[in-house]
Order: C-alpha cells, then structure tokens, then sequence
C-alpha cells in the first residue's frame, strides 16, 4: 500500500501549465528567426505577444550550424536558454539514425550521438555565458526549450543544469528520443519538470525508431488536435494512448505547434 501512495504522489507532483508551455514554444521557433531580429527582440507575433525578454545573447557553432540564445525574462523572472532545431527539418528527420555515444559518467548511459554532438558545440560557449547570467541574476529561475533537434539538446541541457543542484524548467517541442532505456532511468531522479510536448501525427517525436533501444523521458503532453491537450501517464517507454498510439505520422504537424511556427517570426498579430 506504501509504494501506491509513493506513486501516487509521483503522478500528483507533476503540475503542467499551458501558459508557460505557450510561451516557450514561441521562443523555440523564435530561434529560427534572423540572428539580428532575436537579438533585438523584434521577431514578429513572438515578440509583440512575449515582449519581456532582454539582454539577448547569441551562442552557436558556425561549422555544425547549431544555434540558439539566451536571456532573461522580466515577467516570469527566469534565465532563459533556447536551443535552435535544424535549419533543414526535412533532411533532419530523414537523416536522423540509430548511432549512440555515452554521456557522461554519471549517468551511465547512451545518448544519440548526433544529438550529443550537436549539444556538445554549443557547451563551451553556453558555459561562459550561463555563468554571467547567475552572477547578473542569482535568484531567477531557469526556464528550458527547443523544437525537434533542439528539444533534444535542451534535454541534455536541462540534465547537465540538474546535476549541479538546480531546478529546471524544461519545454521540449516536437523532440526526438534522446537517450536509452538508462537515460529514461537516471533522468527520471534530477530536478527538471519537463512538458514534452507532442502534436497530433508528428513525426518527430517518434524518431529514432524505439527498436533501437531509445526511450522518451517523461511527461508527454499531447495535443491530440492541435488544441486540445492530453497529459499522458508517466511511464516507461511512453503512454500508449499518446502520441504513440499514432500508425502514420507525418512532417507537416512538426512544423507547427500551438499556434507558432517559423513564419511567426515575420508575421503581426491581427489587432
């Protein structure tokens, strides 16, 4: 009977908040918008709905061609830290395959190499710069997000922010698999409340196959409809009613999510 109450209260400890997950998705599609534009904060209905961010910085790796930014939210008082996904989606899910690496000693466990790489040359310059926004901003919270590769790298993120005692916020969209069966395990012990968002018949988050020993970390928020959401059970190996439930996912429902997409960056909002 114990161990029903401790799982009980496992399930009942996970709060998702639609608002919060809004916000971040807009600013995982706004890493996609033009360097110049994120840095001064002008990226179109993404900017003119979520106007508090300031103190932008840029960090990524020319050579990979990885990106993404940080800065720091004035409404919800958080260090906020985007991770960009692919700037060719398409090629990215077609080419997206089944090679792991190890992570990192602690963990002991395996991660998707390419998504590790891609994580690892953002790191040194995210390092430098996360330690000036904690010596700026010592009481904000840490708020995480990425769309499809960059949800990946997030989680990584996320992870590596967990294991040095902080609490973490963690948005994913559209994310891949990232690790396996032991990643699910040791991620499942760290401070980090995630909202992996899924939507409708995405085919990214089905990727790489879970054949191949990949596993989702919880907790699944499906929207089913685009609009309507699911919280789905915190399992291992992923809520079968979910998003896994899907027979034949597609590439147009990773494109966009809740509203946002790439092309947010240039449009208005109606007044």
């Amino acid at each position: 009977m114990k161990i029903l109450f401790v799982l009980l209260a496992i399930v009942n400890a996970f709060n998702y908040d639609p608002a919060l997950a809004n916000e971040l998705t807009a600013f995982s599609f706004a890493a996609y918008c033009n360097l110049e534009d994120i840095l001064n904060w002008n990226v179109g209905t993404i900017s003119e709905q979520y106007p508090h961010l300031s103190k932008i910085q840029i960090f990524e790796n020319i050579e990979l061609e990885t990106r993404g930014y940080i800065a720091y939210n004035s409404h919800s008082q958080a260090i906020t830290v985007v991770f960009r996904g692919s700037q060719n989606l398409k090629n990215f899910i077609a080419d997206i395959d089944a090679q792991k690496i190890e992570f990192n000693p602690i963990c002991k466990c395996q991660v998707h190499e390419g998504f590790f790489a891609a994580y690892t040359s953002l790191k040194i310059h995210l390092d430098v710069l996360l330690g000036e926004y904690r010596m700026k901003y010592p009481y904000a919270k840490y708020h995480v997000t990425g769309h499809s590769l960059g949800g990946a790298m997030a989680t990584l993120f996320a992870s590596e922010l967990s294991m040095i005692g902080l609490k973490v916020t963690l948005v994913t969209v559209g994310s891949p698999r990232v690790g396996d069966s032991d990643f699910y395990d040791w991620f499942s012990t760290l401070k980090v409340t995630h909202s992996r968002l899924t939507n409708k018949k995405d085919i990214g988050p089905h990727l790489p196959l879970a054949k191949y020993d990949f596993e989702h970390v919880n907790t699944e928020i499906w929207y089913k409809d685009g609009i309507n959401y699911v919280i789905c059970e915190e399992v291992k190996g992923e809520d079968p009613t979910c998003s896994a439930s899907v027979q034949y996912p597609n590439l147009n429902d990773h494109l966009t999510y809740l509203g946002w997409s790439s092309n947010s960056c240039h449009a208005q909002m109606a007044e």
